[in-house]
């Protein structure tokens, strides 16, 4: 039997329309399932962001715990609430150099607003965290040795210790420092490693009172920097 040629060419016509169904359906499925997994890898990656960010939140909470916990031991010393050791009982005198402050740079600013010596609080936090030296026994001496930075070395010289100085030759001996921060850190350094155990300034015990042997001629200088730490403590407390 002969196929008429208009019932061919409809025949192929409604094949190829078929076929033609067929395949911008199966492209529109394949472009629904490839967006959806486009969408997919988006929450997947946002879930691994907040899960990142949820991480990063909970570290930073345990290291304010810590630091919280630093500083109510700090302040306990401070005012006197002396805490037990295998040496005795602590106080600002006996405290290892090492022991964390727990203080803030905007702690420290807030202590030393309206000084010469404002603006060096985050100098004296990144020095604790590099060398571990207690920034509220630096802060000490530094207000002990420069007046509340007002001395010729701290201004002429960014020298916040008195280092390099010598009685009668306190300026032209002193050190000269290319910035605040470098003597702080300086400083720093030089008490957590020339005058712990086995440094050559070494003066017995690793605290404000084995460091007064070595570091300065006044033998109430330990004494003197304990009772600046108590006022650096309180006038930290509240804006001036």
């Amino acid at each position: 039997m002969k196929i008429k040629p208009w019932l061919f060419l409809a025949v192929s016509i409604l094949i190829l329309a078929g076929v033609l169904a067929i395949h911008v359906a199966s492209q529109a499925r394949q472009d629904e399932i490839e967006e959806l997994q486009i969408e997919s890898d988006q929450q997947l990656r946002q879930l691994r962001e907040a899960h990142e960010q949820l991480d990063e939140a909970m570290e930073k909470m345990a290291e304010l715990e810590d630091m919280l916990l630093n500083l109510r031991r700090m302040e306990a010393l401070v005012t006197g609430q002396t805490a037990p050791s295998r040496g005795g009982r602590l106080t600002l005198l006996t405290m290892p150099l090492d022991t964390p402050s727990g203080y803030t740079a905007a702690r420290f600013e807030r202590a030393f607003s309206g000084t010469a010596l404002a603006g060096i609080g985050e100098a004296l936090v990144q020095a604790e965290r590099g060398t571990g030296t207690n920034a509220l026994i630096l802060a000490g001496i530094i207000v002990h040795e420069t007046g509340w930075g007002s001395s010729a070395l701290a201004r002429k010289k960014n020298n916040l210790a008195g280092l390099g100085a010598y009685d009668g030759q306190e300026y032209s001996a002193g050190i000269c420092f290319d910035s605040r921060g470098e003597s702080v850190m300086f400083l720093a350094r030089l008490l957590a490693t020339h005058y712990a155990p086995g440094g050559k300034y070494f003066g017995g015990s690793h605290d404000l009172q084995g460091i007064g042997i070595r570091y300065a001629s006044d033998p109430a200088w330990a004494a003197k920097v304990a009772g600046i730490m108590k006022i650096i403590a309180e006038n930290a407390k509240t804006w001036r």
